[in-house]
């Protein structure tokens, strides 16, 4: 979790905001975090919240917000679980927090660590940690006006000062005082009684070659402190004051040393940073690519230290090197960097990233995933805006599939800012998500990859003498550069342990370190291993069930270990994780497997995810039920967090195990039903509607329903699959799963018994049987009358709620009753507005749409469209938008605008590219229409035969008489267009027999 207090309180949970209440318990939470891991008594809270005056009910009021703020920090927690963030003690409560998850603590360490670089003679990664303190710092420290804490916020104000004034002083140091000199003017104005800052502003003028404006900051100071207080400035400034008129004000300190054996490199990179940030839309993404150990994140932050060093905010986000991360991992880390700086701000439609939840029934919501990237697409672009941004993704290959996807979509808004991302990852060849992130990355202007070898004898030769001290021999340089191909980690490790003869690998380097430990301690590492991450030393204990904070705090292991946060441990290196887990013989692998998921599944600690890995890791011991079980929850866990990508991948490995038992095992099929209707659902997301993937996924689904027994409810899986049917143009198929579906529903369930009348209308309508279609539709129209309104609000954007409304408007208008259809229009537009449902208002403004193409209204096209693009753009519905920009080039067309017939037919085009098969021949005929009404028949012929082939392979007849008409009069074979008579009148289509009668 991340508590900021510097400013307005912020909590989040991985990236995702918590809401900790009114301001009272915000108040609360403040104290408590001010004085994390300690307890504070109640007496002292309830005077400290009631600012000396509590009322009579005053514990009694606290006890309810400590209550409270449990819910919001451990949602998990059962209701008489004792607390692991709130701590309640006799007489007190206590928080306990990792120091380094409040941006108040963090705050003062970079802080500290800014004045011993400084001390120690090290301007540069001074100012950098100065910067990055000072990016924390968001506004006056929460609940400062109660007196309780002023004392705390009045020293955390002085500190924000001291680090504003050292980075100054850092940055002179370095070289660097034209950049600071703006913000020492400023400093100086507003602090005019910090004679250190003085002294810098004076130094930094002097070294810029203004030697008179620098004496002038020494008079004006000397006024002023004569003024104010009666006193002379200090000896240190009278003497800079004497050394500046006697031009004797000591050189620049050197620059630091470049980075060893990659200067061109780091040059390069400093070029695409220097890009990136002095040109508007230089932005640009740069991806280090090499094997493990050959410096990629060491050449990345020596980056960051020049950015830092030219006043650039730096944000770093790292995937882990073993095991699962959780979704969106990477960009979890970043967001909330970029958060903290000062000229960014949570945007609402972050909230859809780190807050997006799918309906209740899980499905996930399309909308929220585009709402997501494209929020953290402009929050990279803000926080570049005022100096540029450094963005760095730290071994990309251990990313998970959906910070995969985002980092893909960014490689296309990048260049609309100043950001440079600097990605770093090992060979990717073998890895098909990476290969498509890094071809995205190809295209984008002004972007590149850097790959990395091994250092070449002479970059030998500098690391040696910057980690001994001192020159290396030359046959020595060429002994360590063919051993190690350059490498710099096994160069390090061998430097490291000379006397050892290390093998040219780094599984021999780290099983030497893996000797030391004793049988137990070396468990608690295998069981590390195992985990490949940090681990609750309480999980860990459960798990081995010996004391892991003893053990690996012995001489063997303390190397090899070090604390990931209170009460958490993790190897020092994944490469220490992963040889120590090559290490253990297959069964032991296993075993230690059940043991930690059986653990983490009894006492917390370890996502679903991670969970469903390990015990499918030990389906051997007979953990199948179990590996089964958390994977389910697992993809649950992620459509809810939107991380469809990562559902995806676990739904796949659950289709996977339960595919052959499903014929022989009722209970494995309806789980397997489960399964794929839920991958069904998301590939119509992450593929498209109709897309092969989604066909696959529902043929399976349709090959189990036999398999799942008697007792099973079979009726969503039947509403599910008939709609996915219907998106595909598979209406035989669709009308066989509706009628199965009118006669399996035995329940009360209103909703359900919609369902089948809902998709026999919609099959009747693409098939031209208008008036089985209409019977159809009023009957759903009916059913759902008896629906409780919030059970609609429920499952909006799911059901057929609306769209019965909607495709009996499409009914009624091809019957020739146009009344009717806007009535039934108006009626979903207003269901949607009690419901509050965007959805729903998309959906009214797109049938509206189709409606208007059908009666050829240009005018009500138009409006369409418009409320269409607009809602859709509003709310993230990107299917909207393009139905939109059909219909509105459609009606520019029929309304007299020829020439934008070619932006027509690619809007056309542009809705089906994804996979939607369904209302292919309505489009085709609309187009072919409006091309016949431009003049330009031969288009128009082409295009009706070409929807009329289309007709005949879907079956899908809605508007085949619009089709013979169109093809008819454009060719001039009145046969073709009798032909369109007859099947309007055969359907009953009375709008489209008038129109042919017309003429």
């Amino acid at each position: 979790m991340w508590f900021a207090i510097l400013g307005p309180l912020r909590v989040s949970r991985d990236g995702e905001a918590v809401p900790v209440g009114g301001p009272k318990q915000r108040a609360l939470l403040t104290l408590l975090l001010l004085r994390a891991n300690r307890v504070s008594t109640t007496d002292w809270l309830v005077d400290a919240l009631w600012d000396g005056a509590p009322p009579p009910s005053a514990e009694v009021t606290l006890r309810t917000y400590v209550a409270a703020l449990r819910r919001a920090l451990e949602p998990g927690r059962g209701a008489r679980a004792q607390g692991r963030i709130l701590v309640g003690h006799d007489g007190g409560y206590e928080l306990r927090v990792a120091g380094d998850a409040i941006d108040a603590v963090r705050f003062t360490e970079l802080s500290a660590a800014g004045a011993r670089a400084l001390a120690e003679g090290d301007p540069v990664a001074a100012e950098r940690h100065y910067t990055q303190a000072l990016t924390l710092w968001r506004g006056d420290p929460a609940a400062g006006d109660l007196a309780a804490v002023r004392a705390e916020t009045a020293r955390l104000a002085e500190t924000r000062l001291a680090a504003e004034e050292g980075r100054c002083t850092a940055a002179v140091a370095a070289g660097r005082h034209l950049a600071v000199l703006p913000d020492l003017r400023c400093f100086v104005a507003e602090q005019p009684a910090r004679e250190a800052a003085r002294g810098q502003l004076m130094l930094a003028l002097y070294r810029a070659g203004q030697q008179t404006e620098a004496l002038a900051v020494y008079d004006e100071g000397r006024r002023f402190l004569a003024s104010e207080f009666g006193v002379e400035p200090t000896a240190e400034l009278r003497a800079l004051h004497r050394q500046i008129l006697g031009h004797t004000v000591p050189c620049e300190a050197p620059p630091p040393r470049g980075l060893v054996g990659r200067s061109a490199e780091l040059e390069a990179l400093a070029a695409h940073l220097d890009g990136a940030r002095h040109h508007s839309g230089g932005g640009r993404m740069v991806a280090v690519v090499g094997e493990a150990g050959i410096g990629k994140t060491t050449l990345a932050a020596a980056v960051a230290d020049r950015a830092a060093a030219a006043g650039i905010p730096v944000v770093w986000g790292r995937c882990p090197d073993v095991g699962q991360a959780p979704p969106f991992w990477l960009w979890s880390q970043v967001v909330r960097g970029l958060l903290a700086l000062p000229h960014t701000e949570d945007v609402a439609a972050l909230a859809g990233f780190v807050e997006g939840r799918s309906p209740e029934d899980g499905g996930p919501d399309p909308a929220a995933r585009f709402r997501a990237y494209d929020a953290v697409s402009e929050l990279i672009r803000a926080a570049a805006g005022p100096a540029g941004l450094l963005l760095v993704l730290d071994d990309v290959h251990a990313a998970d599939p959906d910070s995969l996807l985002l980092t893909r979509y960014l490689t296309t808004t990048v260049h609309t800012g100043r950001a440079l991302v600097l990605a770093t990852l090992r060979p990717y060849e073998h890895d098909p998500g990476l290969v498509a992130t890094l071809n995205d990355l190809a295209r984008g202007r002004g972007s590149g990859q850097l790959r990395l070898g091994g250092l070449d004898p002479a970059g030998v030769a500098d690391l040696v003498a910057d980690r001994t001290g001192g020159p290396a021999p030359d046959d020595l340089v060429r002994r360590l550069a063919d051993r190690t191909g350059g490498n710099p980690f096994f160069l390090t490790e061998l430097l490291a342990a000379p006397e050892r003869p290390l093998p040219p690998s780094v599984r021999d380097a780290v099983r030497i370190r893996l000797d030391g430990p004793d049988p137990a301690a070396r468990e608690c590492l295998d069981v590390l291993s195992v985990a490949g991450r940090e681990l609750d030393l309480h999980l860990l204990r459960a798990v081995t069930g010996t004391d892991a904070a003893q053990l690996l705090a012995g001489p063997g292991a303390a190397r090899l270990v070090t604390e990931a946060g209170p009460g958490t441990v993790r190897f020092r290196h994944a490469l220490l994780a992963e040889v120590t887990y090559a290490e253990l013989p297959p069964p032991r692998r296993a075993t230690l497997h059940a043991r930690l998921a059986g653990a983490a599944a009894d006492r917390g600690g370890l996502a679903a995810g991670e969970i469903a890995h390990h015990y499918g890791q030990s389906i051997g011991l007979g953990h199948a039920a179990d590996f089964l079980r958390w994977t389910v929850r697992a993809a649950d866990d992620a459509a809810r967090r939107l991380a469809y990508e990562d559902a995806l991948a676990h739904l796949g490995r659950a289709a996977d195990h339960l595919a052959p038992d499903a014929a022989t095992s009722p209970e494995a099929a309806a789980t397997e039903l489960g399964v794929q209707l839920r991958r069904a659902s998301l590939l119509q997301i992450t593929v498209g509607v109709g897309s092969d993937a989604v066909a696959e996924a529902a043929a399976r689904a349709r090959w189990l329903l036999p398999y799942t027994g008697p007792d099973t409810d079979v009726s969503t899986a039947l509403w599910t699959l008939g709609e996915v049917a219907c998106n595909r143009a598979e209406y035989a198929v669709a009308e066989d799963l509706a009628q199965r579906l009118t006669r399996a529903v035995t329940s009360d369930d209103e909703l359900i018994a919609a369902a089948g009348p809902y998709l026999l209308g919609v099959v009747c309508y693409f098939t031209g049987r208008l008036g089985e279609a209409d019977g159809h539709l009023s009957t759903a129209v009916q059913r759902l009358a008896a629906v409780d309104p919030r059970q609609l609000r429920e499952q909006a954007g799911r059901t057929p709620a609306l769209a019965a409304y909607n495709f009996r408007a499409l009914v009624r208008s091809l019957l020739g009753d146009a009344g009717a259809a806007r009535a039934d229009i108006d009626a979903a537009a207003a269901l949607a507005e009690r419901g509050d449902d965007a959805y729903g208002r998309a959906n009214a403004a797109l049938y509206a749409a189709w409606t208007a193409l059908q009666e050829h209204d240009v005018a009500a096209g138009r409006d369409a469209a418009r409320r269409c693009r607009e809602i859709g753009a509003r709310q993230r519905m990107p299917h909207f938008v393009t139905t939109g920009d059909f219909v509105a080039e459609w009606a520019a067309v029929r309304g007299g605008e020829h020439g934008r017939r070619a932006a027509m037919r690619a809007a056309g085009e542009a809705i089906h590219r994804l996979g939607l098969r369904a209302t292919l021949t309505i489009s085709i005929a609309a187009m072919a229409d409006a091309h016949l009404v431009a003049g330009d028949p031969a288009t128009a012929a082409r295009l009706a035969a070409g929807g009329g082939e289309a007709a005949a392979t879907a079956g899908e007849q809605v508007l085949t008489a619009e089709l013979r008409r169109v093809r008819g009069l454009a060719n001039g074979d009145d046969e073709d267009v009798r032909a369109g008579a007859g099947i309007a009148a055969a359907q009953g289509a009375r709008l489209l027999l008038a129109r042919i009668a017309q003429g």
